[in-house]
């Protein structure tokens, strides 16, 4: 990877398999983002250090305009972009002092509260009086306690490819969890696939995750969705073996490894492709789910997109579409309220088959409940994990039925 600043212009052929929906040939895809410099910005006279030397990282540029005060640069992969100013950098010293590090944004404005960790594993938030957002200029100034040990401080915890690859693994070693590689980014990160529970199950439910880099509540709660789905009680096994769950936990590996705000190596938002499939990713997804889902007899029930947005809230089609299995998502989120009468439930119903969205290409291919799942930039991790736990169970509890019948 180059170590200067600068728009990259590559053509990259990707041999890709001719599509069992659309018999479509494989194209030509070029990158065309603005790589970051992956540098260590060194201020020796005050002995303090900026660097974005790690995967997910996003910082642009650093200068220093105090004894101990720094402004710090965020740009986005390209433009136009959805306003998803991600940032992430690791700040040392080589002895205790209290800094401040002003983000400004070229090309959007804050949007994600600052986490901070010692180790890139373990975060927390920054307490609210160590930071200051000034609307109008469009900057946010932090005030950090640094010193020899690296101070990692970004948007969201770090969840990123390798312990996104790390979690995955360790499931697969289920006797009923299979991880099969069904295709390749443009930059060569394996694209992965989970099947979960009875292989030889023509009842089917899709997920995937992670289309967008910074929503890391989303990635959290399909590790939730997961893990209660692998879990070793009565309803979980029971439902493993009437059902097949197919996982894609990571669908913009690209992204999430360069500290993209919103895009692929093309500049391309990935949820917008679901209805040219001009991206290599979203084509290899759809294809390696429409080629499990043209065995015979094959019954897709469900199709959920893990995201985050700025609240909680479920996107869905209306009660008035038709889908199989009937009045699932009505139902479901019904079941939810009661399980959980002090969460507010949000729900969006539309449908719009041209936006080329996942959840409008999956009603319009299966006319099944397909639901993009958000989560809010900030909520607790906690809550997520016991929302997600309970609405798995309900879901699981509402298929079983419907399979049934």
């Amino acid at each position: 990877m180059t170590r200067t600043a600068r728009i990259v212009l590559l053509s990259v052929a990707f041999l890709l398999a001719l599509s069992p929906a659309r018999g479509q040939e494989p194209v030509a895809v070029q990158e065309k983002v603005a790589l970051q410099q992956k540098r260590t910005f060194r201020f020796e006279d005050a002995g303090v250090r900026f660097g974005n030397e790690f995967s997910g990282a996003r910082l642009n540029g650093c200068t220093q305009v105090g004894a101990n005060a720094f402004q710090l640069v965020i740009r986005p992969e390209n433009t136009p972009i959805n306003n998803s100013a991600w940032y992430a950098f690791r700040v040392t010293a080589d002895a205790p002092k209290t800094i401040t590090a002003t983000l400004t944004y070229d090309g959007g404005r804050h949007r994600y509260k600052p986490r901070v960790s010692h180790n890139g594993r373990d975060w927390r938030s920054l307490a609210t009086d160590r930071y200051i957002h000034d609307r109008d200029e469009q900057t946010v100034t932090l005030t950090l306690d640094v010193d020899t040990r690296p101070l990692w401080v970004a948007g969201r915890d770090l969840i990123g490819v390798a312990q996104i690859e790390s979690w995955a693994g360790r499931l697969a070693r289920k006797p009923f969890i299979r991880q099969s590689t069904i295709g390749k980014s443009m930059r060569g990160y394996p694209i992965r696939m989970m099947e979960i529970g009875n292989g030889k199950s023509p009842n089917l439910v899709f997920v995937i995750s992670r289309q967008h880099p910074p929503e890391v509540t989303g990635t959290l709660g399909l590790m939730t969705f997961v893990s209660k789905l692998s879990a070793d009680t009565a309803l979980s096994n029971r439902f493993r073996e009437r059902f097949l769950t197919l996982v894609v936990p990571l669908v913009n590996p690209d992204g999430v490894d360069a500290g993209h705000w919103r895009h692929n190596m093309a500049g391309v938002d990935l949820n917008r492709d679901w209805k040219d499939f001009k991206q290599p990713e979203t084509r290899q997804v759809r294809d390696a789910l429409l080629k499990r889902a043209a065995r015979p007899e094959t019954r897709p029930f469900l199709f959920l997109d893990f995201h985050s947005t700025r609240r909680d809230v479920f996107y869905t089609q209306k009660d008035a579409h038709p889908t199989f299995p009937e009045n699932f998502t009505r139902d479901w989120l019904s079941a939810l309220g009661k399980r959980f009468p002090d969460y507010q439930i949000r729900r969006t119903g539309s449908h719009d088959p041209t936006t080329g969205t996942s959840k409008g290409w999956f009603y319009e291919r299966f006319k099944i409940p397909s639901i993009t799942y958000e989560f809010g930039d900030h909520t607790d991790a906690e809550l997520i994990r016991r929302i997600t736990g309970g609405s798995t169970e309900e879901i699981m509890k509402l298929l079983l039925v419907a399979a049934d019948n």
